[in-house]
């Protein structure tokens, strides 16, 4: 069961030019596994073995060609049932995933559905995927191309929400977008922002917006803004020459200390 305290939070340094990341992961032994949490959408595929993944209230076992998503600032964890078992990771800004016209289709709807509801691999695809997932293995292990991967993250999309529709009402695309001015806001202001401007951005009531928020995107809207602007803050710290005390009043907190607070989670890119 995944419990709170033991979650790691996860932080990525994706930007316009790379929106895409993949990981080649081979983990060895039985019973290897963690559970964590990060801003960017998550796609998997294993390749090899199998493992168990969990979230809050579903848990499910795959195999060779099946895939997993992650969204958001989601708990999720993973157990090896069988080892050796060898997985592909995209790790995927959300803003580019929502804004991209690359495809004809809303592909962030399969990441706001709930687990259960997500798309799967088909029974008759999973050789293609697994095929799909091998191409990436040989294409990643000489050269970490932003081209490839987007473009493999794509075709492994287009391939996985074909046939698929979301199934509760809550990850419509209607449910979906009301929320999108806060998204937005949260995207393009490095400040502190509060439910109630968030909630008159998207005409809501608090109460309404609160519930809705949650519901799609299994977190509070500001926990989620701060991971946000914790995550901006962390990665200008590593990428800048600013001082610490620019870094934290770019990023909306009172000053260095006020950062520092939040930065204790921040720990090495590793799925």
């Amino acid at each position: 069961m995944i419990k709170e305290a033991d979650l790691k939070r996860f932080y990525f340094e994706l930007d316009e030019e790379t929106p895409v990341q993949v990981l080649l992961n081979r983990h060895e032994d039985i019973g290897e596994g963690w559970f964590d949490m990060h801003y960017e959408l998550e796609l998997g595929v294993v390749v090899e073995g199998r493992m168990v993944r969990e979230y809050f209230g579903h848990k499910v076992e795959i195999g060779p060609g099946d895939i997993w998503l992650c969204n958001m600032w989601e708990p999720h964890g993973f157990e090896i049932v069988e080892a050796p078992c060898e997985v592909v990771v995209f790790v995927v800004d959300p803003k580019y995933c929502a804004t991209s016209h690359f495809l004809n289709k809303d592909i962030s709807m399969a990441f706001m559905a709930s687990p259960a509801e997500r798309p799967r691999t088909l029974s008759n695809s999973k050789q293609e995927m697994k095929g799909l997932a091998k191409k990436v293995q040989v294409q990643f292990s000489e050269d970490d191309d932003p081209d490839w991967a987007k473009l493999y993250f794509f075709q492994a999309m287009l391939s996985l929400i074909e046939k698929w529709e979301p199934q509760s009402p809550m990850t419509s695309y209607g449910s979906r977008t009301s929320i999108q001015g806060a998204l937005r806001l949260i995207f393009r202001e490095r400040r502190l922002i509060t439910t109630k401007e968030a909630a008159s951005v998207c005409n809501m009531s608090v109460t309404k917006f609160t519930a809705l928020f949650k519901d799609l995107m299994g977190s509070t809207f500001s926990d989620f803004a701060l991971q946000y602007r914790i995550k901006g803050a962390a990665s200008q710290l590593k990428n800048s020459d600013l001082t610490q005390e620019a870094v934290a009043l770019n990023w909306g907190f009172t000053d260095a200390s006020h950062l520092h607070k939040h930065l204790y989670h921040v720990v090495d890119k590793k799925l």
